[in-house]
């Protein structure tokens, strides 16, 4: 199996890369997160890979760090969850927010990578709660009293009821220091 790839990288786009390794190119596809921490077209890069064989397909896929690739792996043992619906995961959210959400129980957070749905990221996270989450990166900091469970995310689905998106309702709690109840959240 192809494990690693040192190259020249030749394109890059939004399905992916291709590298040039010692003449034969190598096309793999990649999450957004990849794509930004790669260097420019020209320049060696190396990819850590992830090849994997269906009946009528060989796929290749490519990720910056050896940390994204073990969550890619954590993330497809999940039932229902596939390679392309994993790099569309980590495509919207790095190995450490997969490890917040999961340890949170922040269904509402997985459900809203596009393609996974409700009943899908429910699954996911029971099955990755129960597997050690330090293969996504650093092990996340979930208090119920601030940035885990409880008001905050109450407050979360609050603020994204009035017609706020996940990402600026989070950006605005995690502005502010943690508070003991939605309504302080809220008034804050």
């Amino acid at each position: 199996m192809i494990h690693r790839l040192r190259g020249i990288l030749v394109e890059k786009d939004t399905e992916g890369v291709l590298l040039d390794v010692g003449g034969v190119g190598y096309r793999a596809s990649a999450s957004l997160g990849t794509l930004r921490a790669l260097p420019s077209l020209g320049e060696e890069c190396v990819i850590h890979t992830r090849m994997v064989v269906r009946e009528d397909a060989m796929l290749l896929f490519g990720f910056a760090a050896r940390e994204e690739r073990s969550a890619f792996d954590a993330l497809t043992a999940v039932s229902k969850v596939g390679p392309k619906l994993a790099l569309s995961v980590l495509s919207t959210m790095t190995p450490p927010e997969v490890s917040e959400a999961v340890a949170r129980g922040d269904v509402i957070k997985l459900a809203s990578v596009p393609g996974l749905g409700k009943k899908t990221a429910e699954r996911l996270m029971l099955e990755l709660r129960g597997k050690d989450l330090a293969i996504f990166g650093p092990e996340p900091v979930v208090s119920t009293d601030g940035g885990g469970g409880g008001p905050y995310m109450e407050a979360r689905e609050a603020l994204t009821g009035l017609g706020y998106s996940i990402e600026e309702s989070e950006k605005a709690l995690n502005s502010i220091p943690p508070q003991d109840s939605v309504e302080k959240y809220i008034k804050e």
